[in-house]
């Protein structure tokens, strides 16, 4: 390398102080929300995702595979006395598709009268 280019340091521009994501309003929170949990067997979780699809709800939600527990219908436990699992589905939306996932909870447990299917909704707010 030669001594010019050496000495010829390039010059960075540093673009100024950025905007933090809390003033930016492409980042502004959704404020007040529902936090829609339902619990079912993996049996129905197909149900669930086509009614969600079919309905135009719950297009973003978490889904945790694999969950145990017991409640009101036979233990989903995911041993050798009780190897069925749940699936668990965490839904943040407003209060009109929480009024369509609601009526869906009820259409499903209406079809799958032995299948167990647990719905709870509370407030959250997105920050």
């Amino acid at each position: 390398m030669g001594k010019d280019k050496q000495d010829k340091k390039e010059r960075v521009e540093f673009t100024p102080q950025l905007k933090s994501k809390k003033d930016d309003p492409q980042f502004t929170p959704a404020g007040e929300l529902r936090r829609v949990e339902i619990i079912c067997t993996q049996a129905i979780e197909e149900d669930f995702l086509l009614a969600f699809s079919e309905r135009n709800v719950a297009a973003r939600y978490t889904k945790l595979a694999g969950v145990m527990g017991a409640g009101y219908s036979n233990p989903c436990l995911g041993d050798a006395i009780w190897p069925q699992l749940n699936t668990m589905f965490i839904i943040y939306c407003n209060d009109d598709d929480c009024a369509v996932i609601k009526d869906i909870v009820w259409e499903l447990r209406d079809k799958y009268r032995t299948e167990g299917i647990a719905c709870f909704v509370s407030s959250a707010e997105e920050v």
